[in-house]
């Protein structure tokens, strides 16, 4: 499975400002940049880019599902971007390697399903998918053991079902790209080894803090651009 090399100038998003910090991506076995975004970088606190290197395809682990995406015939997910531009933010459409997709964004069982599970066997690490700070290290009744990260710019993301996480990750830490989170399990309601992703946006500093924020397909924001031209 082709992976995107990534060489990131990544400050913390969680100041995230217009335009978006410095990305250059190498694809395996090049030695040079193929593309950057604008060099200026936003102010802030930095954090270290992590080890997580994106896959470029994501294929469905089976041939059909409630919510499954269009595939191509070998199960490859028309449309898929493996970097994605929201709101200035630039997230990693999934947090993992060498995972295929079990469930999609929409309706499932009747009820509606707010973002994707991802499958390895065996289980694989979980990573920040972009520069942030970490608001929630917890468990909970559904999501099971969960992580909550603040991109800036009104973008957040959740990784739900670790088996465990990190050392040393807690609420108030600020991350860079690509650090791992945990490995995915099945902690909370999961009926089998998984991570489930969420993209979501609006404001969280309300009452009701992730449950009054919106969450969105992973797979329907536009494609970063400094991906164009790689194939």
């Amino acid at each position: 499975m082709r992976r995107l090399f990534v060489g990131l100038a990544f400050a913390s998003a969680f100041a995230c400002a217009s335009p978006p910090p410095p990305v250059v991506y190498y694809p395996q076995g090049a030695g040079g940049p193929l593309a950057t975004t604008p060099s200026q970088a936003p102010a802030g606190p930095r954090a270290a880019q992590g080890p997580f290197q994106p896959d470029y395809y994501l294929y469905a682990c089976t041939p059909s599902f409630s919510n499954r995406p269009d595939t191509d015939r070998s199960g490859r997910i028309l449309g898929y971007n493996a970097l994605v531009v929201v709101n200035n933010v630039i997230l990693a459409a999934a947090p993992t390697n060498g995972a295929c997709m079990t469930s999609g964004f929409g309706r499932r069982f009747g009820r509606m399903h707010k973002g994707i599970d991802l499958q390895a066997r065996p289980a694989v690490p979980v990573y920040s998918t972009a520069p942030g700070r970490i608001l929630e290290v917890s468990t909970q009744t559904g999501f099971g053991r969960q992580v909550l990260i603040d991109h800036g710019n009104g973008v957040y993301s959740r990784y739900a079902h670790l088996a465990y996480f990190s050392n040393g990750l807690a609420p108030g830490q600020q991350i860079g790209f690509g650090q791992p989170l945990g490995l995915m399990g099945a902690t909370g309601n999961a009926t089998a080894l998984h991570v489930h992703y969420e993209i979501l946006t609006g404001n969280y500093n309300t009452p009701r803090k992730s449950w009054g924020l919106d969450a969105h397909n992973p797979l329907d924001f536009p494609r970063w651009s400094g991906l164009d031209g790689l194939s």
